[in-house]
């Protein structure tokens, strides 16, 4: 019963509807005609409930629904752009230029153009349900100790993705004798999609310890975000991401930096939580780091002339995220005053504050990216981190988790620029797109060795051929115009392609042939 608790909350989120200005709503979404060839109609029931006019976006994606990618005017007509009225509603498209056998996905955006009540949103983050949440996800979630926890949590964090209609992904990376998993859940921005704004938190614990705060909580309050801010588009990607084995150097964000950003993408910012559910307002309850004064002489008299209480959350940006750290500040006052928050200009990537660079923030300023690590000071504060004692029941203080998430989401939201709209996703399958098989009379052979890859032709002299390997599945992997005479070796760019059976397709003037191909390593 656990692993489904988290889709019956996010239903409950979704029941609570603001008394302002209704956002519109796509409905019945279907699509008719001959795919991807043309054209073809996309259908659609639109509605408003104070009778706006209401800009139209159609977007189509070819990696199921990972990114998206607008239709413009010279590939769809009829009911797009502004100003459309509700009602049933058709949009003519085009031929897509779509090759390879897959599953892709229509996407149409109504925005009427009306100003969001954040304050509104903001006001349904729910402590109740961050608390339920935290009695699920409390428990030793470690790889050797509390594995069968641990993936009880990942199934969770997967299935309430789903259910927000998240692009979900699972990235495996290796560590020592084990494989860690980082949990992905995109949702693709709709004028700026290569600006990706994220929301993280690990949800690993070390082996001895329920983890509670450190970091149920901040896994709790990403999925508290999740919940409420994908029901409405961004003009920015929004991404949130469960970091595994954390406790065990950082070594889930460390691969994501490395092997999970796309060349294409600029992060907007990062959103860190780790450790938000700890207050205190006894007296003496806040340490600080050694040499912490030196370096932030005017917050730590801010902590000082507050009798060292732990009654705040702590705002940690380098010198290059004082953008966004400013961001957070403004919206914690803005939406959220009661909430004190003390935040921190580090110099550089931290090197002279290590006990600043403890969480998965690390890796994106040690990559030039901006972050915010967001926390309640670890052991510097709760006198129970990293111990048996690390419970919801001892100090956690959801009123005050609650008014994080809610800064948090405030942050996101302007950051990754929220829109007054909703949307609808079709979509339709490609079943073959691999050429036919046709009988090869040259001889022509491809082959992988430790120089690269490499095409001949033993019988023919093809003369100016144009050059397409697709792999298995129909995805075209490799298109290029070469010169192929008799005899000769001709280098292919090295794509580093995996092991396995692809199919050939040769095109000349003299000869037009399909065949299977065996790749080794």
């Amino acid at each position: 019963m656990k692993l489904f608790f988290p889709i019956c909350l996010f239903l409950l989120a979704t029941a609570s509807l603001s008394a302002q200005n209704q956002a519109p709503v796509v409905e019945q979404l279907s699509v008719q005609g001959p795919i991807p060839s043309g054209p073809f109609t996309l259908n659609f029931n639109l509605s408003d409930a104070e009778n706006d006019a209401m800009e139209i976006t159609v977007q189509f994606s070819n990696n199921g629904g990972k990114s998206y990618q607008n239709l413009g005017l010279d590939q769809a007509s009829g009911d797009v752009g502004f100003p459309v009225m509700q009602g049933s509603r058709s949009v003519v498209c085009t031929n897509l230029g779509v090759s390879g056998i897959g599953e892709y996905l229509f996407r149409v955006i109504a925005d009427d153009r009306q100003p969001f009540d954040l304050q509104a949103l903001v006001n349904e983050v729910d402590s109740n349900r961050l608390r339920m949440d935290l009695e699920f996800v409390e428990g030793i979630r470690h790889r050797t100790t509390g594995l069968a926890h641990l993936n009880e949590t990942r199934d969770s964090l997967t299935n309430l993705f789903k259910a927000a209609e998240l692009h979900v992904e699972k990235k495996e990376f290796v560590y020592t004798n084990t494989t860690g998993q980082n949990l992905i859940g995109t949702f693709p921005g709709t004028h700026a999609p290569d600006s990706v704004v994220i929301v993280d938190a690990h949800y690993d614990s070390v082996s001895n310890a329920p983890g509670a705060d450190d970091n149920g909580s901040g896994t709790v309050g990403m999925m508290e975000i999740a919940r409420l801010l994908s029901r409405y588009t961004m003009k920015k990607t929004v991404r949130y991401i469960g970091f595994d084995l954390e406790e065990a150097g950082l070594r889930g964000s460390i691969d994501y930096v490395t092997n999970g950003i796309p060349a294409s993408e600029k992060i907007a910012g990062v959103f860190n939580f780790e450790m938000i559910g700890y207050w205190s307002d006894e007296p003496n309850s806040q340490t600080l780091p050694t040499g912490f004064g030196l370096l932030f002489p005017l917050q730590s008299q801010q902590v000082a002339d507050n009798q060292n209480r732990g009654d705040f959350i702590t705002n940690v940006g380098n010198t290059a995220s004082q953008p966004i750290a400013l961001l957070f500040s403004n919206a914690a006052q803005q939406y959220v005053p009661s909430l004190k928050v003390i935040t921190l200009d580090v110099p550089g990537t931290g090197s002279l504050v290590p006990d600043l660079r403890r969480s998965d923030h690390a890796p994106f300023w040690d990559s030039g990216r901006r972050a915010l690590m967001l926390t309640d000071g670890a052991n510097f504060r709760n006198e129970c981190y990293h111990t048996p004692g690390d419970t919801l029941n001892e100090k956690l203080n959801f009123t005050f988790m609650s008014n994080v998430v809610k800064a948090t989401l405030a942050s996101v939201a302007q950051l990754a620029e929220i829109q007054h709209a909703d949307w609808a996703t079709t979509g339709f399958s490609i079943t073959s797109s691999i050429p036919a098989e046709v009988s090869n009379t040259c001889g022509v052979h491809v082959f992988k060795n430790e120089q690269g890859l490499y095409i001949q032709s033993r019988q023919c002299h093809l003369g100016q051929t144009q050059v397409e390997l697709y792999d298995i599945s129909g995805g075209l992997v490799l298109q290029q115009s070469i010169l192929l005479n008799k005899g000769e070796q001709v280098q292919l760019p090295d794509l580093k392609l995996t092991p396995g059976l692809y199919v050939l397709k040769l095109t000349s003037r003299h000869s037009n042939f399909a065949q299977k191909v065996l790749l080794g390593r």
